[in-house]
């Protein structure tokens, strides 16, 4: 995942959850609806890719929603590895979740097809276009038949007024929430250069030539915006619902 230019090692890590909040409109309730989404598409996954998770703030969630399935996790900064620790220590899952530290494309043992979830949140836009098309190729990779792609990130709108007007409601908003008017434009000039916007049409092409269907926006938070997509089982069967009593433990 090259381009990646914020310092999860540094002061920006051990102030994510509070930057994150920020600088995401919507954070929360889009760990909500993604925790949500896997436990109605995804209910018997006994195979869970998280890559990027950071400080571990969504894997409360996916935990829960998944309480049959084994997660593996893949982040590249050190210290988020450990802060994921804490947070499945809390969580009594560490022996369902396996951490790896590094990136993606460094992990050999990861045998493509075989995970029923996977999920990158807020990851992609940290990558320039081609590390996006890259990372995009590699998590499709690792959907298995019938399973689902859970991607969130910063996702500019193509219409020039529109995404206008979305700039000024995110400015406002910062503004509102208490940032320093120098801080907001130190914001929103990282379009670019540490955040890179994720254009819906390449995800589209991206995914649907990987073998995923066209990627359906669950929800949009001004330029934020979290899409799930599902790679066909062949089978033509619906996708298993929650709550139909069909969670294994791992043994």
């Amino acid at each position: 995942m090259e381009g990646q230019a914020l310092d999860f090692d540094g002061p920006y890590g051990r102030d994510y959850a509070a930057i994150i909040r920020r600088s995401v409109p919507a954070y929360d309730a889009l760990l909500e609806i993604a925790a949500a989404a896997l436990a109605a598409m995804a209910a018997d996954a006994a195979e869970v890719l998280v890559v990027g998770p950071g400080r571990g703030e969504e894997l409360p969630g996916l935990l829960g929603a998944l309480p049959g399935a084994r997660f593996t996790l893949v982040e590249p900064s050190a210290a988020m590895v450990e802060a994921c620790g804490g947070v499945l220590t809390a969580a009594g899952a560490v022996q369902r979740c396996r951490v790896l530290t590094g990136r993606l494309e460094d992990c050999d043992d990861l045998q493509p097809g075989t995970f029923q979830a996977v999920v990158a949140l807020n990851v992609l836009h940290l990558l320039p276009p081609q590390g996006q098309e890259l990372l995009l190729r590699q998590l499709a990779a690792a959907v298995a038949p019938g399973g689902s792609l859970l991607i969130s990130g910063y996702s500019e709108d193509p219409d020039p007024t529109t995404d206008a007007l979305l700039l000024a409601v995110a400015r406002s908003r910062l503004l509102q929430l208490g940032t320093e008017p120098l801080t907001v434009e130190r914001l929103l000039a990282s379009r670019g250069a540490s955040v890179f916007g994720i254009e819906a049409a390449r995800l589209q092409q991206v995914l649907t030539a990987a073998g995923l269907d066209t990627p359906r926006c669950l929800l949009q938070g001004l330029a934020t915006r979290l899409w799930l997509s599902r790679r066909p089982d062949g089978s033509g069967a619906a996708p298993t619902a929650a709550g139909d009593g069909r969670h294994q433990t791992p043994g």
